[in-house]
């Protein structure tokens, strides 16, 4: 397996998996998400890969995409000026699941993160994504904060 930065070449693949990931997001939450086409239309990936603030990588063996990973690098939180990195996107193909590849992804994105100044990665995860707390956790991250909501 190799772990490599993202171009606009894979848009197809990588537009696969994040069709699957927003899936995940549109059966979890369908009072929030919308179901969609593309997640990203092939201008904002090209724009996403081109970046040099965004960590946008994917697994692949034998030319096959497995699994992807976009981290977006930014400057100031909001409280304190600091370097953070910001992880939008992480999945591998059902089929290549428990298999390290998205631990590969993970550690992949934060050393990079590091090597670009990031002294914190932050993500979200929905509550209803048990496995990917699950994972996270795994990985160390600890809960930072809760949302709550209230629906009417």
């Amino acid at each position: 397996m190799n772990i490599r930065p993202m171009n606009v070449s894979d848009y197809d693949a990588v537009d696969c998996l994040m069709q699957k990931l927003h899936k995940v997001h549109v059966l979890g939450r369908p009072d929030l998400y919308v179901d969609m086409e593309h997640p990203y239309s092939k201008q904002e990936f090209e724009a996403l890969v081109k970046d040099e603030n965004v960590i946008s990588i994917l697994a692949e063996e034998e030319q096959n995409v497995l699994g992807i990973c976009v981290v977006k690098m930014r400057e100031r939180s909001m409280m304190v000026d600091m370097s953070t990195a910001y992880m939008d996107d992480l999945i591998v193909e059902d089929s290549c699941r428990r298999q390290g590849i998205a631990e590969e992804l993970f550690c992949y994105a934060e050393k990079e993160a590091k090597e670009k100044g990031a002294k914190r990665l932050d993500l979200m995860v929905w509550s209803f994504n048990e496995d990917a707390i699950a994972f996270y956790k795994k990985m160390g991250m600890t809960p930072q904060r809760y949302i709550f909501e209230k629906k009417f």
